[in-house]
């Protein structure tokens, strides 16, 4: 007898029915033992799960997550107002640039601004103006030495030596043009920006140029720069012959030591500037005349204040930063015989106010001047410990002050940077009558158009002819730098 499938439409007989009660205990038979198998194998095989399962398993693990229950509404706090009060009488705040490390903070600048700010008067105390820069120097660590170069104690000592917005901004963006305009290898190339070109100038420009960068506390370490300093400073030591010298004439010699010994003062340049710095120095006294000064070349019978100057500060310096100190005292004494005892009594040897502030520039000539070379004496005898008391010191003091410079055409940058150094350390009215307007005139000369910004134009006077705008740009930075990169004056 036949039926019908009505699910599948077969026509099925008498024996597949009798066929179809056989199937279950076969198969029944078939699943059980695989069931035990696939039991044994899970056992003894170690587990492995297929990227198919770890799917199958998440999505189900989600969808058995209870719905999670909706966010309350945000509820903003209850603001409260409090009225601040403001002593409108303290206005030297908005012209300092307030920052917890200056080298960090306020030197992080892709490029200046188009214009510098300008100047604002700081009131200072007269009488303290000068000394807090050029405090005690403590034999402590090279970096505890220059300290006012850095942190909170930058900040201080700046404001109260008259430190502005504008000198501070007008310093960043003489560093900014250095920077930018330093060789591959480290040392600067006066002869592509209107200089001499030559490798004596070459190498004062360099060192000049570190200097400035160490003025404002960068060092191989620390600050925006430090790559640039690095790189100066190595080319210093590659540059320094084997006698300690940098060149063959000591303007030069006396401007890198003073830089490669502020670098070891500062803990940069490692072992190999503090040998550098200690045979710069040797090289140094044993270019010392007899009469205690020095010239171009040396030793010799010739003394040059200008020179002696560099050479005298390059020993300072190294002195400060602990290297050789009893033989630059030594050389010191030397020095300061010569400017007590010189030839021409009228100008040096009798300490009065009589000599109206004149200096020689040559030893035992008649010339004198109130301009660059009376400032350099000025700033000599104050390394030697002369007090600012001194009628001599008064009498330069006031010369320097009453032919403050009108125009940057006619300045004499030269002067201006031994200037600025020296009235600081005067102190009192001589450097706040100083301070004010040659720090306004040299922002106001600064150039703020394409390639020439952040640095100073040529203009040709005295000395700086040959060192281009690489070292007008050097020597007009330190003097914006110099209300904290100053050092005791104090030979202890």
């Amino acid at each position: 007898m036949q039926e019908y499938d009505d699910d599948k439409l077969i026509y099925k007989t008498e024996d597949e029915d009798n066929n179809k009660a056989a199937v279950p205990a076969w198969i029944i038979s078939v699943g059980i033992h695989a069931i035990l198998i696939s039991s044994l194998l899970y056992f003894l095989m170690p587990g492995k799960s297929s990227i198919e399962d770890i799917k199958v398993l998440d999505f189900e693990v989600i969808k058995t997550l209870p719905d999670k229950p909706e966010k309350e509404p945000f509820k903003p706090l209850d603001l409260v107002k409090t009225n601040i009060v403001v002593n409108t009488d303290v206005a030297i705040e908005e012209t300092i640039v307030e920052v917890e490390d200056p080298i960090e903070d306020v030197i992080e600048v892709d490029q200046p601004d188009d214009s510098p700010s300008d100047v604002s008067d700081i009131v200072s105390d007269p009488s303290t103006i000068g000394r807090v820069a050029f405090g005690h120097v403590g034999r402590s660590t090279g970096v505890g030495k220059y300290g006012n170069r850095t942190g909170h104690r930058r900040k201080i000592v700046g404001r109260k030596n008259g430190m502005t917005r504008g000198t501070e901004g007008g310093a960043i963006s003489g560093l900014w043009w250095l920077a930018n305009h330093q060789e591959g290898d480290g040392h600067w190339d006066s002869g592509k920006y209107e200089g001499a070109g030559t490798p004596e100038v070459d190498t004062a420009c360099t060192g000049a140029a570190l200097l400035a960068f160490l003025g404002a506390g960068h060092t191989d370490r620390v600050g925006k720069w430090k790559k640039n300093v690095k790189k100066a400073i190595e080319w210093l030591l590659i540059a320094q012959r084997p006698n300690g010298s940098f060149d063959n004439r000591n303007y030069a010699n006396g401007i890198c030591t003073m830089a490669i010994a502020e670098a070891v003062g500062m803990g940069a340049g490692g072992s190999d500037a503090r040998k550098a710095a200690s045979l710069a120095v040797d090289y140094l006294l044993k270019q010392q005349n007899d009469s205690g000064g020095f010239n171009y070349t040396g030793p010799s019978g010739r003394d040059d204040m200008s020179v002696t100057g560099w050479c005298i500060m390059g020993l300072k310096s190294a002195l400060v930063s602990g290297i050789k100190e009893n033989e630059i005292k030594a050389a010191f004494k030397k020095v300061g015989a010569l400017m007590n005892a010189n030839e021409n009594k009228s100008t040096t040897g009798d300490n009065s106010s009589t000599t109206k502030g004149l200096s020689w520039y040559t030893s035992g000539k008649s010339s004198h001047s109130y301009s660059a070379v009376a400032a350099i004496g000025l700033l000599v005898r104050q390394y030697l410990g002369w007090q600012r008391s001194e009628p001599w010191m008064n009498a330069v003091s006031d010369g320097q002050i009453s032919k403050i410079p009108k125009d940057f055409d006619s300045m004499n940058v030269y002067r201006v940077y031994y200037g600025c150094l020296a009235l600081l350390q005067q102190g009192g009215h001589h450097w706040k009558a100083w301070n004010k307007p040659v720090s306004e005139l040299i922002i106001k000369s600064q150039r703020t158009d394409g390639d020439f910004k952040g640095s100073w134009n040529n203009n040709g006077k005295g000395h700086m002819q040959k060192g281009g705008r690489v070292l007008t740009t050097a020597f007009l930075t330190l003097c914006l730098e110099v209300y904290y990169r100053g050092l005791s004056f104090e030979i202890n």
